[in-house]
């Protein structure tokens, strides 16, 4: 990819930020590295050996893992086709701040949210748009601080008058609809297809895991997020008739296993259920990646057959046309806003070196703490 700058006209550049995936085997280690050296994700003594020595261990069973999916992370892919759908959206519903480009920027893999700045320097308005839902210091954070450190520096300057960001979007309705639809429509072809009653099946929210002290000691609110979205879309389930059990779980521990993580883990309660079927939600997923595709697909529904008769997931967002809507719609709403910034607060007892730079030099204006 050409990342230098462009001639086309650009008025307003979206920028959509994630974790990214690495393409092919090659870019799995690099991926890993760029991971574990991450201190806002984790904290490791002598990170940058630490974390280079985890990644070089970790890359062969993640090789596996890839293999097992037959294909490399389709974050990027699905992505580009979002940004395509998205941008062409705007330019429908808000043609003042059009011609728009909307483009992903990744945490850990190329292309950067830099990289994209860069490219499209020439812009008017430029809008990082988290795509983490649910606010992390280890993932929308991680993200922010990420495209500030580049920003920050000497010859970067000249972009915070035009740059803003778009955080934390959990507890919309429209958020909350769409989520229900998906797994009403997955629900009921659940019960159409192997003859089963609402109670037959345990629908079990499984969201990305954190260190325990991350949460209950320097106060990430990320799990009072994820818990507030699942009670927001339970509550529309059984506002719209469903008879269930709703769970919700914690799946894939990145870091040190003598941690202790948020719990219930998702096997354990994959293990407890009692009814005949189970449909998981990947409640804090808006594309699919490895965790989708591998871990609950593969791994969760082999844990699931010892214990259900039947097994199903709620597809991600990927090109869901009310989830571009969705998107759209929060773009117009910040721009007609005046591009005001609102990230979550620092933790209350924070740890992180950028944090709150972070948060000065894009302007945020916190209004609200969940």
């Amino acid at each position: 990819m050409n990342l230098t700058k462009t001639d086309n006209p650009v008025k307003t550049l979206i920028i959509l930020l994630n974790m990214g995936g690495p393409q092919n085997k090659e870019e799995i280690h690099p991926y890993l590295k760029e991971l574990f050296q991450d201190r806002e994700l984790l904290k490791l003594p002598f990170q940058k050996i630490l974390g280079r020595l985890i990644a070089w261990r970790r890359t062969p069973k993640i090789q596996e893992r890839y293999e097992e999916i037959g294909q490399y992370s389709p974050t990027k892919a699905i992505m580009e086709s979002q940004s395509v759908e998205i941008a062409k959206k705007l330019d429908q519903v808000h043609p003042e701040s059009a011609p728009h480009v909307c483009v992903s920027g990744f945490r850990y893999i190329s292309p950067r949210p830099g990289e994209m700045i860069k490219k499209y320097q020439q812009a008017e308005k430029i809008i990082l748009f988290s795509q983490y839902p649910q606010h992390s210091c280890c993932t929308s954070g991680s993200s922010f601080c990420d495209a500030y450190r580049w920003l920050d520096k000497k010859q970067n300057a000249g972009y915070q008058h035009k740059i803003s960001v778009i955080d934390q979007w959990w507890d919309r309705a429209d958020y909350t609809k769409l989520w229900a639809m998906l797994i009403r429509k997955k629900f009921e072809e659940m019960k159409e297809k192997h003859d089963l009653k609402d109670g037959d099946i345990r629908i079990i929210y499984s969201a990305h895991s954190l260190p325990e002290s991350y949460c209950l000691e320097k106060g990430d609110k990320y799990n009072e997020e994820i818990q507030g979205s699942v009670n927001r879309i339970e509550k529309v389930l059984h506002e719209n008739g469903l008879k269930h059990e709703g769970s919700l779980a914690w799946q894939s521990k990145v870091g040190p296993q003598r941690t202790k993580w948020l719990t219930p883990s998702t096997p354990q309660v994959i293990a407890e259920t009692k009814q005949k079927a189970i449909l998981m939600v990947p409640i804090a997923f808006t594309t699919d990646h490895i965790e989708t595709l591998d871990e609950i697909d593969i791994e969760f529904r082999g844990y699931a057959d010892k214990v259900v008769d039947y097994f199903a997931r709620v597809d991600c967002f990927n090109m869901e046309e009310k989830f571009i809507d969705l998107c759209a719609q929060l773009v117009v709403e910040h721009m007609d806003s005046g591009f005001n910034s609102s990230i979550r607060p620092c933790c209350l007892n924070c740890e992180g070196s950028d944090c709150a730079s972070m948060r000065e030099y894009f302007g945020s204006k916190p209004i609200r703490q969940s």
